[in-house]
């Protein structure tokens, strides 16, 4: 496969008149993007509706697009319908705003700074898995995500996830789906025209909003609680003007930090497991790892750097199951990528679930293989050729904090459990929302180890 760009314009799929490549992208976005870099190498031109986009795989040209030359674009347009729920925060600001709020929120996920958090960790992990019984039967996709928010609630923003957990994770499910399917549609319904789905949408944003806002307020007639943590220095924030975040400020981080924070990393979690599940192999290079360098306690921040192959499995995890498969950029002025002239108003975007899959970087691409990860992989391959959290100025503020999670998580409930699929549990496929989640989640069998 070519891993550069021959033509000042990239070739691509004909399409159709009307929608382009639109119903193709629909009927399996995880495929017609794999299709692309195989057919098409570094960079394809597409269309979506009247739309004309270019699809970027080549590291060099995304280097370009995200780090030397990130300032000539904004966040995808064609994602502002995500905003109508995640808001104006970190992840989708633009401008000195963003700079702002980041300069903020950075001090608390320096590598430093998070492995504070590890003991917070262990013990929500550790209170979750006490509620465990051998030979039970569990939705494993739901645990998973039940202790993720809890680590984000109780670490960032000193509540306990159960308090809020279910008015925040119910409505957002709803969103989740309706979300993806109006970002995938020539022509989504505008919100204003009451359609049953539309106020179905409508009303749960309004909860989410709520839910979010009500935490807020609590903490507003709650002075001194929480001091140190994320939301008390967003609260203390002051502008050059003196003036401090406003409730719908406040609303719109807290709301990136929910979300991003505790969905993508309970979907890499998941497929962690899954793969593990799927390779005994695995399983006893983990549990040797575990019980030579644990000896049955959870991880701490000393230990957390041992665990080198813990680590790699949750590498090639989110190699095989990038967690943000899709994503992009808008140019807001002409600007040349490589050999490509992007117009203002043009759109890249970009899949690290079909860049992942580029075999000159990562031979038998589709092979779950942690070992691929050791002897510095990542330092002898292109910096843009595995992106799980992005990357430049705008690639995920959280990855340190995540890392930590998911090995804390892994190993604990490795340590303590062996994990087995329910017996004819039907093929697990890939459900690709706003992010990729197992379709239909994972039922598993729970045995002491």
């Amino acid at each position: 496969m070519s891993t550069s760009v021959e033509t000042r314009f990239p070739q691509g799929p004909k399409g159709s008149l009307l929608s382009g490549n639109l119903l193709e992208y629909r009927k399996d976005p995880l495929g017609f993007l794999t299709d692309l870099q195989k057919n098409y190498g570094g960079a394809a031109t597409i269309r979506l509706g009247p739309q004309k986009m270019y699809v970027i795989y080549d590291p060099a040209l995304l280097k370009e697009v995200l780090l030397t030359k990130h300032e000539h674009f904004i966040k995808l347009k064609a994602f502002q319908e995500a905003r109508l729920f995640v808001g104006d925060g970190v992840a989708t600001s633009e401008g000195e705003k963003h700079k702002r709020v980041r300069r903020l929120i950075q001090p608390r996920f320096t590598r430093a700074h998070i492995q504070k958090y590890a003991r917070q960790m262990a013990e929500i992990v550790d209170r979750e898995l006490n509620t465990w019984k051998p030979i039970d039967c569990r939705m494993l996709t739901d645990d998973l995500s039940n202790i993720t928010f809890a680590i984000i609630a109780r670490t960032l923003f000193s509540l306990e996830g159960n308090q809020h957990s279910r008015s925040i994770r119910e409505p957002y499910e709803l969103i989740n789906r309706m979300c993806a399917e109006r970002m995938r549609s020539l022509a989504a319904v505008p919100l204003i025209i009451p359609t049953a789905k539309n106020r179905s949408y409508k009303a749960a944003l309004k909860a989410l909003d709520q839910a979010v806002y009500d935490i807020v307020k609590e903490r507003k007639m709650n002075a001194g609680v929480g001091e140190g943590d994320l939301l008390s220095v967003l609260m203390a924030a002051k502008n050059e003007n003196g003036e401090g975040m406003t409730d719908q400020e406040l609303r719109d981080e807290l709301m990136i930090m929910f979300i991003a924070g505790h969905e993508t990393t309970a979907n890499a979690l998941s497929w962690a497991f899954l793969f593990i599940m799927q390779h005994p192999d695995v399983q006893e290079k983990l549990y040797e790892e575990w019980d030579r360098i644990l000896q049955g306690e959870p991880p701490t921040e000393e230990t957390y750097m041992q665990l080198t192959y813990t680590q790699n499995v949750i590498w090639e995890a989110m190699r095989l199951r990038a967690p943000t498969f899709f994503t992009g950029r808008s140019a807001v002025r002409d600007v040349e990528i490589g050999p490509i002239t992007v117009k203002k108003g043009q759109s890249v975007l970009f899949s690290p679930y079909a860049i992942h899959q580029n075999p000159t970087y990562f031979p038998d691409p589709l092979t779950f293989r942690p070992e691929r990860f050791e002897n510095d992989l990542l330092k002898k391959i292109p910096q843009f050729a595995y992106i799980p959290f992005g990357g430049g100025p705008r690639g995920c503020i959280g990855n340190h904090f995540a890392m930590l999670e998911m090995v804390i998580i892994l190993s604990m409930i490795g340590q303590r459990y062996r994990l087995s699929l329910t017996p004819k549990h039907p093929p697990i496929e890939m459900e690709p929302l706003l992010t990729l989640r197992p379709k239909n989640g994972i039922e598993i069998i729970v045995d002491n180890r």
